[in-house]
């Protein structure tokens, strides 16, 4: 198999050549690559496949005759006697009592020819076999038998299968190459998945821990309380118990209510005692007249959020905290800085110490001096010239001028939001003429139109103030018909689904004929505010006598 280790393409040597499988450097005059064990060359490996599939056939050689292999025995017999009794003797001395022959040989390896004649005292000297009972020479039988059963067994145990094919087959061509691709899938894909764990870190109801060089990483809930390597640096870092964010969320959760609570308190003493109104997320638009450029929301979206604060004797412009990323944790900060500025306007206390990231105060005798920048009754009386940099819908008031800057600031409204601040103003200060006649609808226009088919009454808002409507986001609106752009016919919604008008949807209406003017019929809309529908509580049930 590959070590994976490229050869050097400019280590160039001569008495090496690349295998044609793995490209591995093999030396010159070698028949098989060393690394895959594949052919080095082509018309080697064809040889060898039709050596394979035709195996030559088996030779025997014929057997010598009888006469012919005893002349031989005999000849090698004398032939080894002899080379035994040619050997020097000079530092081995036996006791000359012992008589013992020049070559000694057992019964099986020795065979006397029938031309020697041998007497008794010759006869002595030559070992003969033990003689053996029938029941002795049938023991040592078995127990012969046995121990080549046994040996056999040993053997067939220790002898490894053959394989199916062969090793050359099994380890060369294809298969090595489809076993190194393999591994190498699985590599990329090991890889590619620590990767993206460590990237997208997204697990579904995970926790987010860091580890002691500041990695951020996202465990699962399952492992709390056990400790991990950090897979960026390898430092080990414990994951928090599920105990202890308990206790922090129970912590959390009381100081909000405690917060929420305080905040309530405070906020009403504020209203009954003092006479004061607090607005919470009002736009602040500080403008430059130098860098102004009269294009619809242009403005929209430079501005910064304040509390707006109504005493008596003066208007605050509140920073509640330092200008964050909304969220939770902002949304928990904001509630408990405006519940101390609360508890710090109650007791009133010095006006510089004022709880609060940014404050500015507008005097109670500036606050009448407070005019409508935009809408205008008359586009060449704005400074905007009638076009709504601040975003369609929006009222803008005109603060005064801050002798220390030079933009010109604007505190931008959605029409509940300015309502509730004409109120403040008329109730505090005694400011009734404010935007009146800046085409404003300080109460809904609700104008009674009649159906042209069905010839019922219905209510709908007045068009000319209608962009207000649709631009607050406190208010819902209901489409409940339609007007003829020509002869002003008034068809209700319902009545129009019903004939068709505009097909199902209404989505072609602009096209529509009108069925008394036979023109277009256009895309006048007639919108009513929604309503909300009253909870009906259920009747409580007499007590049982």
């Amino acid at each position: 198999m590959s070590n994976d280790i490229t050869p050097d393409e400019n280590n160039s040597n001569p008495n090496e050549v690349p295998c044609p499988l793995c490209n591995e450097m093999v030396r010159i005059g070698l028949v098989r690559c060393w690394n895959c064990g594949s052919f080095m060359r082509e018309d080697i490996a064809e040889a060898y496949r039709k050596m394979q599939e035709n195996p030559a056939p088996m030779i025997f050689s014929q057997l010598p005759d009888e006469e012919d292999s005893a002349e031989g025995d005999s000849q090698l017999s004398t032939a080894t006697m002899t080379a035994t009794s040619n050997r020097d003797d000079d530092d081995f001395e036996l006791d000359q009592s012992i008589a013992v022959t020049e070559y000694e040989a057992s019964d099986d390896d020795f065979q006397l020819t029938g031309d020697m004649q041998s007497g008794e005292e010759d006869q002595s000297t030559i070992p003969l076999a033990k003689e053996q009972s029938a029941e002795e020479a049938g023991a040592e039988a078995a127990n012969k038998e046995e121990a080549d059963a046994t040996a056999q067994e040993t053997v067939e145990k220790k002898a490894p299968e053959a394989p199916a094919e062969d090793h050359s087959v099994a380890t060369g061509g294809d298969v090595l190459l489809n076993v190194a691709m393999e591994e190498e899938r699985e590599e990329k894909k090991r890889r590619k998945g620590g990767r993206r764990r460590r990237r997208s870190g997204k697990i579904e109801g995970g926790i987010v821990v860091y580890c002691p060089n500041g990695h951020r990483i996202r465990v699962r809930e399952e492992y709390r309380g056990s400790a991990g390597k950090c897979p960026a640096c390898n430092v080990v870092y414990l994951v928090p118990l599920a105990a202890k964010k308990q206790e922090n969320e129970e912590a959390v959760t009381s100081e909000e209510a405690a917060a929420g609570g305080a905040e309530a308190d405070a906020s009403a003493g504020l209203s009954a005692g003092e006479n004061t109104s607090w607005f919470k997320d009002i736009k602040l638009h500080a403008v430059d007249p130098t860098k102004l450029k009269l294009k619809p929301n242009s403005l929209e979206k430079a501005f910064t959020t304040i509390d707006l604060v109504i005493t008596p004797d003066k208007m605050l412009m509140l920073g509640v905290i330092k200008p964050a990323r909304p969220g939770k944790k902002t949304k928990e900060k904001q509630d408990l800085a405006r519940t101390e500025i609360a508890q710090h306007l109650c007791e009133d206390k010095d006006q510089a110490e004022i709880p609060a990231h940014s404050v500015q105060i507008i005097n109670g005798d500036q606050v009448p001096t407070l005019r409508v920048a935009f809408p205008t009754m008359y586009d060449h009386e704005s400074v905007f010239a009638g076009v709504p940099v601040f975003g369609k819908g929006r009222i803008a008031i005109a603060l005064p001028k801050q002798e220390d800057s030079k933009e010109n600031q604007y505190l931008t409204f959605s029409l509940t939001e300015y309502r509730k601040f004409a109120e403040a103003l008329s109730n505090i200060y005694g400011m009734n003429d404010l935007g009146q006649d800046s085409g404003i609808p300080m109460t809904d226009q609700i104008n009674t139109v009649t159906c042209h088919y069905s010839e019922e009454t219905f209510e709908a808002l007045d068009n000319e103030s209608l962009e207000f409507y649709e631009a607050d986001p406190e208010i819902e609106l209901t489409l409940v018909g339609r007007q003829c752009q020509g002869c002003q016919l008034i068809v209700s919604e319902d009545s129009r689904k019903k004939e068709r008008i505009g097909g199902k949807t209404g989505k072609g209406i602009a096209k529509a004929k009108c069925p008394k003017c036979s023109e277009k019929f256009g895309n006048i809309s007639l919108w009513q505010i929604a309503k909300a529908e009253a909870e009906t509580a259920p009747a409580e049930e007499p007590p049982a006598e």
